[in-house]
């Protein structure tokens, strides 16, 4: 049956192989790293050379309280991807807002504080010099805007030019039980709709000229997975997916704040955006 997941470590695991040259896998308190370093290992469980670290967390449908250690821990994880010199981030939200399993990304951008339009003044006169500059945008989708969501964050990166960007888009399993109980990070970029069939453009550091960390929530299994029918295009989302994409897009959104800005404390930055 044909695999349809954007999570590394399924991909890995529908090979039904232990060893795969080109691949490394670690897991260790509930992440999973799957490091893809040659085209070999590309090839062989679909996915671009990179890391890609999947964390295990509560399900979000029961979710109440991010300051639990999940933010601290997914933070932390982020921090390690981003490049050296980082100080300008161009945060993106990917997918429909009129979708709700298709709506982790805008969600998401609601929750990140931006800051480049801050003077570099004003930041001295709050106390924050070394707040980072960060820019947030939601793409909308092709069929809204008749444009590829590739061609509008390159042309927005063209003219704030960011030594990052994040994007965050909504994901699909090959496993229900991974819905709302995964966050998958990774510094190979994303090609929005592969997990379900709609590939897009490619958003990556080979086609925006800087390095793009993506993040991700699998919100959505092929019914193909359910029914065993490998002709069945069908997806299918819990019933709690209101809640999944809202406490996801909290818990994500927060940490990109953690992360650029170690300055403020988890629970000011929660009241200037939350």
């Amino acid at each position: 049956m044909q695999n349809r997941t954007d999570l590394a470590v399924e991909s890995f695991e529908s090979s039904e192989k232990t060893l795969i040259s080109g691949v490394t896998v670690k897991e260790k308190n509930g992440i999973t790293v799957v490091s893809v370093t040659d085209e070999n290992g590309a090839r062989e469980i679909g996915k671009p050379i990179g890391k890609y670290i999947t964390v295990e967390v509560e399900s979000f449908v029961n979710d109440t309280d991010i300051f639990d250690g999940r933010l601290s821990k997914t933070a932390k994880i982020l921090k390690n991807l981003l490049p050296a010199q980082c100080d300008n981030i161009l945060v993106v939200g990917l997918g429909n807002m009129d979708i709700t399993a298709d709506a982790l990304g805008p969600k998401t951008s609601g929750y990140v504080f931006a800051t480049r339009h801050i003077s570099p003044e004003l930041r001295r006169q709050m106390g924050f010099e070394n707040l980072k500059s960060v820019s947030s945008v939601c793409t909308g989708v092709l069929g809204e805007t008749g444009i590829e969501s590739a061609e509008i964050i390159k042309g927005i990166a063209d003219v704030i030019k960011p030594s990052c960007v994040i994007a965050v888009d909504a994901l699909a399993a090959s496993s229900a039980e991974r819905l709302g109980t995964t966050v998958q990070f990774s510094n190979s970029g994303i090609s929005p709709g592969s997990g379900v069939g709609n590939h897009r453009f490619e958003i990556s550091e080979k086609t925006l000229g800087v390095p793009v960390i993506s993040i991700g929530i699998p919100t959505v299994v092929s019914t193909a997975v359910i029914s065993g029918r490998e002709d069945s295009s069908l997806f299918v989302t819990p019933r709690e997916i209101d809640r999944l994409t809202e406490q996801g897009a909290k818990l994500i959104g927060m940490s990109i704040n953690v992360c650029l800005q170690p300055d403020i404390s988890e629970q000011d930055l929660y009241a200037l955006v939350g």
